[in-house]
């Protein structure tokens, strides 16, 4: 896959996470995508497969009115994708860590994408 396709799937899916569009984020990933979410260094979150993504991509939309990820850079290589992200999410509900539902959640990470085919196999969101 060149550059200009890994770099189109990237955008295309960050433009769908931050509509909440989660039929056009699962057409974007292949079958048997990983996802995996890593805080502070330890892995929170995994997934295998379209089914358990798809579930989990559900269960936390209903946590923000509104989302956004920015990409503030793009490293492309042979092997992958790496973005950095500055992510802005209005809360809906409550979290136990004390938020409020209309608070905002503001982080800066990066997310590692790695390819298949025409598609996204494998997905790493560090903060």
């Amino acid at each position: 896959m060149d550059d200009n396709a890994k770099l189109t799937l990237v955008e295309s899916y960050v433009h769908h996470y931050n509509t909440f569009n989660i039929p056009g984020m699962l057409s974007l990933l292949d079958d048997g995508v990983v996802f995996e979410n890593e805080s502070n260094g330890v892995i929170n979150t995994h997934t295998e497969g379209r089914e358990e993504f798809e579930q989990l991509a559900h269960e936390s939309a209903k946590f923000f009115s509104a989302r956004e990820q920015k990409i503030t850079y793009v490293d492309l290589s042979d092997s992958g994708a790496t973005i950095g992200i500055d992510y802005k999410g209005v809360l809906a509900v409550d979290l136990p860590n004390g938020m409020k539902a209309g608070e905002v959640l503001a982080v800066e990470g990066k997310s590692f994408f790695e390819f298949s085919g025409d598609k996204i196999c494998y997905i790493r969101d560090m903060s």
